[in-house]
C-alpha cells in the first residue's frame, strides 16, 4: 500500500511543474496587462474609439481602473494552469494508452484541456458584469455579482457564454500547441538562456497575438452575451445574427479595439511564454535536485 501511494505521489510531482509554471506566468502577466484589458472590453462592448475609451477610464477614477482585478487574477491564473497543465496531463494518458505517439494526440488533449479550462466559466462571467459601466453602482464586487445570480437567476445564470468559450478555448489551444515549438524553431538558434527567454517571447507573443486576433469576434459575442443580466439564453448562431445586424451588416464593425487587442495580447502572451518556460524549468530542476 505504501509504495503505490509513493507512485501515485511521484506521478502527481512530474505533472505538477505544468499546472504550477501556468500559474505563475499568468499571475505575473495579470499584473502588468489589466488596464489594458479593459481599455479594450470598453471598446468591444460600446463601439468606442481609443479616446473614448480612455477618458471613460480616466473620468472613472484610479480604484474603478482596478475594479474586478481580483476576479481575472483568480480566473486567469487558474485557466492558464489548466491550460499547459491539463494539455500536457491529456497528452500523457493518450501516450500512455497506445505503443504509437500519433500526430492527433496532441490536437485532442488541446480540445479536452480547453473544456476542461471551461469550468471556470462563472468567474469569467462575473467580471464581464464588474467591468460593464452600467453595472457600477449595483454590483459592488464579486462576492456580490455571484449572489445576485444565484439568488434571482439560479446557478444557470453563471454558465451564460458557455458555448462560445468552449469554442474559444478549444481552437486556441489546439493551435497554440500545435504551432508553439514550430513557430520558435523558425528562429536563429538560441545559445544562452536570455537569448532562449527573448525567443520564448516573441515567438510566444506573435502566436498568442494573432491567435486573440481570431477569435476576437467570439470574444466579442461572448462579452455581449454575458454582460447582460437575466433575460433569454440566445444560441451563439442567434447572437451573431443580432449583432451583424445591430453593427451595420459589417464584419469590419466586429474588430474595433482589435489593434489594441492585438498589441495586448503580443505583450501579454510574449510574458506568459517566456516566464511560463522559465518557471517550468526553474521547477523542474528544483524536483530533480530533491529526488
Amino acid at each position: 500500500m505504501a509504495s503505490r501511494r509513493q507512485k501515485v505521489l511521484y506521478r502527481l510531482k512530474q505533472r505538477s511543474p505544468e499546472y504550477a509554471a501556468g500559474f505563475c506566468s499568468s499571475a505575473t502577466n495579470i499584473l502588468l496587462t489589466y488596464p489594458v484589458n479593459k481599455l479594450i472590453f470598453r471598446q468591444q462592448i460600446y463601439r468606442l474609439h481609443t479616446v473614448q475609451a480612455f477618458q471613460q477610464l480616466k473620468d472613472e477614477g484610479f480604484l474603478i481602473l482596478y475594479r474586478g482585478m481580483a476576479l481575472p487574477l483568480l480566473q486567469k491564473t487558474f485557466s492558464l494552469s489548466i491550460m499547459f497543465g491539463a494539455n500536457a496531463h491529456y497528452l500523457h494518458i493518450l501516450r500512455s494508452s497506445s505503443k504509437h505517439d500519433h500526430w492527433f494526440y496532441q490536437p485532442i488533449a488541446s480540445a479536452l484541456a480547453g473544456a476542461t479550462e471551461a469550468i471556470l466559466t462563472p468567474l469569467e462571467r462575473t467580471q464581464v458584469l464588474l467591468q460593464t459601466p452600467k453595472y457600477n453602482n449595483s454590483i459592488r464586487n464579486g462576492l456580490h455579482a455571484f449572489i445576485l445570480m444565484y439568488k434571482h437567476y439560479g446557478i444557470v445564470e453563471y454558465y451564460r457564454g458557455i458555448t462560445l468559450i468552449l469554442i474559444r478555448n478549444s481552437v486556441s489551444n489546439i493551435i497554440f500547441f500545435a504551432c508553439r515549438k514550430p513557430v520558435k524553431d523558425m528562429l536563429p538558434t538560441a545559445s544562452t538562456n536570455l537569448q532562449h527567454s527573448m525567443y520564448d517571447f516573441l515567438s510566444g507573443g506573435l502566436l498568442g497575438a494573432l491567435l486573440s486576433t481570431f477569435t476576437y469576434p467570439i470574444n466579442v459575442l461572448k462579452n455581449i452575451q454575458q454582460s447582460e443580466l437575466g433575460g433569454r439564453h440566445d444560441r451563439p448562431l442567434q447572437i451573431l445574427r443580432y449583432v451583424y445586424e445591430q453593427r451595420g451588416n459589417s464584419i469590419k464593425e466586429f474588430y474595433i479595439g482589435a489593434k489594441w487587442n492585438f498589441i495586448r495580447s503580443l505583450v501579454s502572451w510574449g510574458i506568459i511564454n517566456s516566464t511560463y518556460e522559465y518557471y517550468l524549468t526553474t521547477l523542474q530542476k528544483a524536483i530533480q535536485d530533491d529526488e
